[in-house]
Protein backbone atom coordinates (compact mmCIF):
# COMPACT_ATOMS: atom_id res chain seq x y z
CA UNK A 1 0.00 0.00 0.00
CA UNK A 2 2.61 2.18 0.66
CA UNK A 3 4.30 1.98 -2.60
CA UNK A 4 0.92 2.40 -4.28
CA UNK A 5 0.81 5.94 -2.26
CA UNK A 6 4.42 6.68 -3.05
CA UNK A 7 3.83 6.09 -7.31
CA UNK A 8 0.21 8.15 -6.99
CA UNK A 9 2.28 11.22 -5.20
CA UNK A 10 5.04 10.78 -8.01
CA UNK A 11 2.05 11.13 -10.77
CA UNK A 12 0.61 13.78 -8.96
CA UNK A 13 3.66 15.64 -8.60
CA UNK A 14 4.41 15.47 -12.36
CA UNK A 15 1.04 16.80 -13.68
CA UNK A 16 1.68 19.64 -11.18
CA UNK A 17 5.59 20.38 -11.73
CA UNK A 18 6.13 19.68 -15.70
CA UNK A 19 5.54 22.80 -17.95
CA UNK A 20 2.44 23.54 -19.39
CA UNK A 21 3.90 23.98 -22.77
CA UNK A 22 4.69 19.99 -22.16
CA UNK A 23 1.02 19.54 -22.03
CA UNK A 24 1.16 20.58 -25.84
CA UNK A 25 -0.73 23.18 -27.77
CA UNK A 26 1.06 21.90 -30.63
CA UNK A 27 -0.69 18.26 -32.12
CA UNK A 28 2.06 16.60 -34.32
CA UNK A 29 -0.35 14.69 -37.62
CA UNK A 30 1.11 11.46 -40.05
CA UNK A 31 -0.69 12.07 -43.46
CA UNK A 32 -0.81 10.02 -46.13
CA UNK A 33 -2.42 11.06 -49.89
CA UNK A 34 -2.52 9.65 -53.46
CA UNK A 35 -2.62 12.13 -56.50
CA UNK A 36 -4.40 11.68 -59.34
CA UNK A 37 -1.56 11.85 -61.81
CA UNK A 38 1.58 10.13 -61.55
CA UNK A 39 5.04 11.28 -61.41
CA UNK A 40 8.30 9.69 -61.96
CA UNK A 41 6.14 6.54 -60.90
CA UNK A 42 4.39 7.56 -57.96
CA UNK A 43 1.11 9.16 -56.88
CA UNK A 44 1.92 9.16 -53.19
CA UNK A 45 2.59 12.11 -50.37
CA UNK A 46 3.50 11.19 -47.26
CA UNK A 47 4.96 12.66 -44.12
CA UNK A 48 4.06 14.72 -40.85
CA UNK A 49 3.26 18.01 -40.00
CA UNK A 50 3.01 19.70 -36.24
CA UNK A 51 0.67 22.34 -36.00
CA UNK A 52 0.77 24.85 -32.80
CA UNK A 53 -2.94 25.20 -31.88
CA UNK A 54 -2.35 28.25 -29.84
CA UNK A 55 -0.63 30.78 -31.91
CA UNK A 56 -2.42 28.78 -35.15
CA UNK A 57 1.01 28.30 -36.63
CA UNK A 58 2.95 25.07 -38.19
CA UNK A 59 5.92 24.29 -36.32
CA UNK A 60 7.01 21.32 -38.14
CA UNK A 61 6.87 19.17 -41.53
CA UNK A 62 8.25 17.12 -44.12
CA UNK A 63 6.40 15.30 -46.98
CA UNK A 64 8.15 12.91 -49.24
CA UNK A 65 5.97 13.40 -52.75
CA UNK A 66 7.15 11.99 -56.59
CA UNK A 67 8.61 15.89 -57.08
CA UNK A 68 11.47 15.67 -53.68
CA UNK A 69 11.12 16.61 -50.59
CA UNK A 70 9.27 19.14 -49.05
CA UNK A 71 10.53 20.75 -46.08
CA UNK A 72 11.58 23.32 -44.28
CA UNK A 73 14.78 23.45 -46.44
CA UNK A 74 13.28 24.73 -49.01
CA UNK A 75 9.58 25.94 -47.91
CA UNK A 76 7.70 27.85 -45.84
CA UNK A 77 4.49 26.84 -43.73
CA UNK A 78 1.39 28.90 -43.37
CA UNK A 79 -2.45 28.06 -41.65
CA UNK A 80 -5.47 29.23 -43.02
CA UNK A 81 -8.53 28.27 -40.71
CA UNK A 82 -11.67 29.89 -42.64
CA UNK A 83 -15.30 28.94 -43.13
CA UNK A 84 -15.04 25.20 -41.29
CA UNK A 85 -11.95 24.38 -43.67
CA UNK A 86 -8.58 24.28 -42.31
CA UNK A 87 -5.97 25.21 -44.80
CA UNK A 88 -2.13 24.30 -44.86
CA UNK A 89 0.40 26.34 -47.53
CA UNK A 90 3.72 25.10 -47.87
CA UNK A 91 5.57 27.79 -50.67
CA UNK A 92 8.40 27.44 -52.28
CA UNK A 93 10.60 29.20 -53.65
CA UNK A 94 8.67 30.53 -56.43
CA UNK A 95 5.05 30.45 -55.59
CA UNK A 96 2.77 28.99 -57.22
CA UNK A 97 5.27 26.67 -59.03
CA UNK A 98 6.61 24.88 -55.98
CA UNK A 99 3.91 24.27 -53.58
CA UNK A 100 1.54 21.52 -51.83
CA UNK A 101 -2.08 23.05 -50.16
CA UNK A 102 -3.78 20.67 -48.05
CA UNK A 103 -7.53 21.38 -47.52
CA UNK A 104 -9.18 19.42 -44.32
CA UNK A 105 -13.27 20.20 -43.62
CA UNK A 106 -13.12 20.34 -39.96
CA UNK A 107 -13.19 21.64 -36.91
CA UNK A 108 -10.26 22.52 -35.18
CA UNK A 109 -8.24 20.82 -33.53
CA UNK A 110 -8.68 17.68 -34.85
CA UNK A 111 -7.98 13.84 -34.14
CA UNK A 112 -8.28 12.71 -37.95
CA UNK A 113 -9.42 14.31 -40.87
CA UNK A 114 -10.05 13.22 -44.65
CA UNK A 115 -8.79 15.35 -46.97
CA UNK A 116 -10.77 18.02 -49.09
CA UNK A 117 -10.85 16.84 -52.85
CA UNK A 118 -13.07 18.79 -54.71
CA UNK A 119 -11.45 21.30 -57.51
CA UNK A 120 -12.85 24.35 -55.44
CA UNK A 121 -13.49 25.66 -52.30
CA UNK A 122 -17.27 26.70 -51.18
CA UNK A 123 -17.72 30.64 -51.75
CA UNK A 124 -17.23 31.30 -47.83
CA UNK A 125 -13.72 29.03 -47.31
CA UNK A 126 -12.57 30.54 -50.56
CA UNK A 127 -13.01 34.22 -49.26
CA UNK A 128 -10.78 33.99 -46.49
CA UNK A 129 -7.87 32.12 -47.95
CA UNK A 130 -5.29 33.66 -50.74
CA UNK A 131 -6.24 33.77 -54.47
CA UNK A 132 -3.85 30.65 -55.37
CA UNK A 133 -5.45 28.21 -52.55
CA UNK A 134 -8.89 28.83 -53.88
CA UNK A 135 -8.52 25.45 -56.06
CA UNK A 136 -8.57 23.12 -53.23
CA UNK A 137 -5.57 20.61 -52.21
CA UNK A 138 -3.14 20.38 -55.13
CA UNK A 139 0.92 19.39 -55.35
CA UNK A 140 2.72 21.34 -57.60
CA UNK A 141 6.55 21.35 -59.04
CA UNK A 142 6.18 22.82 -62.45
CA UNK A 143 10.56 23.47 -62.45
CA UNK A 144 13.30 21.28 -62.08
CA UNK A 145 16.00 23.61 -62.52
CA UNK A 146 15.32 27.18 -60.96
CA UNK A 147 16.28 27.19 -57.97
CA UNK A 148 18.14 23.47 -58.49
CA UNK A 149 17.87 20.92 -56.07
CA UNK A 150 14.09 21.49 -55.14
CA UNK A 151 12.08 19.37 -57.34
CA UNK A 152 13.69 15.85 -58.26
CA UNK A 153 10.54 16.13 -61.21
CA UNK A 154 8.40 18.40 -62.68
CA UNK A 155 4.63 18.20 -62.50
CA UNK A 156 1.51 18.95 -60.96
CA UNK A 157 -1.67 17.59 -59.49
CA UNK A 158 -4.89 17.61 -57.52
CA UNK A 159 -5.58 14.70 -55.04
CA UNK A 160 -7.95 11.37 -54.90
CA UNK A 161 -8.09 11.00 -51.29
CA UNK A 162 -5.80 11.96 -48.59
CA UNK A 163 -6.00 11.50 -44.53
CA UNK A 164 -4.16 12.68 -41.44
CA UNK A 165 -4.08 11.33 -38.50
CA UNK A 166 -2.84 12.73 -34.73
CA UNK A 167 -0.08 11.17 -33.17
CA UNK A 168 -0.42 10.71 -29.00
CA UNK A 169 2.33 13.02 -27.31
CA UNK A 170 5.26 11.22 -25.05
CA UNK A 171 3.72 12.63 -22.01
CA UNK A 172 0.36 11.35 -22.77
CA UNK A 173 1.92 8.10 -23.44
CA UNK A 174 3.86 8.23 -20.35
CA UNK A 175 1.23 9.14 -18.00
CA UNK A 176 -1.29 6.13 -19.77
CA UNK A 177 1.55 3.62 -18.68
CA UNK A 178 1.87 4.79 -15.36
CA UNK A 179 -1.74 4.66 -14.82
CA UNK A 180 -1.64 0.91 -16.22
CA UNK A 181 1.17 -0.01 -13.45
CA UNK A 182 -0.96 1.51 -10.73
CA UNK A 183 -4.05 -0.30 -11.60
CA UNK A 184 -2.08 -3.83 -12.05
CA UNK A 185 -0.55 -2.80 -8.67
CA UNK A 186 -3.81 -2.36 -7.25
CA UNK A 187 -5.12 -5.52 -8.87
CA UNK A 188 -2.77 -7.40 -7.64
CA UNK A 189 -3.31 -6.62 -3.94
Amino acid sequence: MRLFRTLLAVALLLMILVPASAWADSTTYNFTGTLTSSFGGSDTISGKFAIDFATDSITSFNFTTPFGVVDTTNYTAFLFDSGGFLGLDFNGPMIPVYELILFFQTPIPFDSAPLYTLPFLPGPAASGVPLEMQGGSVANCFSTTMPPGVCTTAGGSTFASGMAVSTPEPSTLAFVSLGFLLFAFVRRK
